[in-house]
């Protein structure tokens, strides 16, 4: 039995193969990817890291497993492998998490994918898996979404979403996510097709579950700020890949890292390591230099135009407008960037009270804040390099 002190949960306890497990290359990697990505730069405490928050993960896992198990709704080899997937829930994440991940989606691979690649070829967990007599198809399943236990880690309201925003929160210190979570582990059941199912005496959690949810992709997620240096970062990238090395997106060199047991190196480290060497480099161009000046600097992209939509919201004529006025004017288009996102925040078809015994939608239920939440968050904005936001503000007046 190992214990780990955790800034949120106090000790975690492990036993010997969960020890074992977090002691491999590949799972040390997670303390050098930082779990909110560049939020750092907005709030200088978001430099926890994605290994605390998989321990925390499988934390609430184990909270959320022994309570089925005690009512009999899972058994202990269920548990066992519970607890596995939620450790290895984030494996597969990316340098500086999802402010990479778009690039390589691109080009072919994604976190998920990375995920289960290094479960199954990685040489690390197959020599712990053959020595500990591990199923890996049983956490697979449950990390692809093949298991009834899957939505324990994956669902609209899961154990990985109750922890980094309880985290993310004491790290950012923006208090929105602070949730009411021994009462939501203590409440919530999940049925088939990722049903939430919360009885009726913790309903008031799950709103504040949902409405911490919100807000805190409003202030930290989606923060004008910290979206604008990830969209720098990935142009820095895109830049290196076609004027200097086309490697630097190549998937077969990923899998390679994986095959040879050098994936674990792979990490936050690794990006500050290319953008200095491509900033001394005598065959970088002048322009790739400023950028990545700039983003060391802390000298990112402004915003010049900013929609946000409580709703879906199909078409902008505006945002188009800005958009198509700024690419005619002499601001380079590699620093113009346009993003619009659409963000999930509740599925109310799949959501469910327990009350009386009985299982009631949610959409029945019209006595609680959820059924008048906005289900989708629509952000639009434009920015545009620092240097060229007072001529991009003249042109849209």
């Amino acid at each position: 039995m190992k214990k780990v002190y955790d800034e949120i949960y106090g000790y975690i306890r492990l036993d010997d193969k969960e020890t074992r497990l977090i002691d491999l290359p590949e799972f040390q990697r997670l303390r050098r990817i930082k779990q909110t990505s560049l939020a750092y730069l907005v709030y200088p405490g978001a430099t926890h890291s994605r290994f605390s928050h998989s321990l925390g993960t499988f934390y609430l896992a184990s909270i959320i497993g022994n309570r089925f198990k005690e009512l009999g709704i899972i058994n202990d080899e269920e548990l066992i492998y519970l607890k596995f997937s939620a450790l290895l829930h984030d494996i597969g994440q990316f340098p500086f998490s999802h402010s990479l991940e778009p690039l390589y989606l691109e080009h072919g691979l994604s976190n998920k994918e990375l995920r289960n690649l290094i479960i199954t070829k990685s040489p690390n967990f197959r020599y712990f898996v053959d020595e500990e007599s591990i199923d890996l198809n049983k956490i697979l399943d449950i990390l692809n979404g093949n298991s009834l236990l899957s939505s324990i880690i994956s669902s609209d309201v899961d154990v990985d979403r109750m922890d980094y925003l309880v985290r993310d929160s004491r790290h950012t210190g923006v208090q929105l996510g602070n949730i009411d979570l021994y009462r939501l582990l203590d409440t919530i059941y999940y049925g088939n097709n990722n049903e939430i199912i919360i009885q009726d005496k913790g309903i008031y959690s799950l709103e504040n579950f949902y409405i911490s949810r919100l807000h805190m992709y409003q202030a930290v997620y989606y923060h004008k700020t910290i979206i604008g240096y990830e969209l720098m970062l990935r142009d820095i990238f895109k830049t290196i890949y076609e004027c200097c090395d086309s490697s630097i997106l190549d998937i077969s060199n990923i899998k390679s890292l994986v095959y040879e047991g050098n994936i674990a190196y792979w990490d936050d480290e690794w990006v500050f390591n290319m953008l200095y060497n491509y900033l001394y480099s005598p065959d970088s161009p002048s322009y790739l230099k400023q950028k990545i000046k700039n983003f060391l600097d802390r000298r990112g992209p402004k915003v010049v135009y900013e929609e946000i939509i409580y709703g879906n919201s199909n078409i902008s004529e505006k945002f188009n407008k800005i958009r198509d006025t700024l690419q005619k004017t002499q601001i380079p288009s590699n620093s113009i960037y346009p993003i619009e996102e659409k963000i999930n925040i509740v599925n109310k078809n799949r959501i469910k009270i327990l009350s009386n015994n009985k299982e009631i939608s949610i959409n029945e239920f019209k006595s609680t804040l959820i059924f008048n939440m906005p289900t989708i968050l629509t952000i639009r904005r434009i920015y545009v390099d620092y240097e060229y936001a007072k001529r991009a503000r003249e042109v849209i007046k």
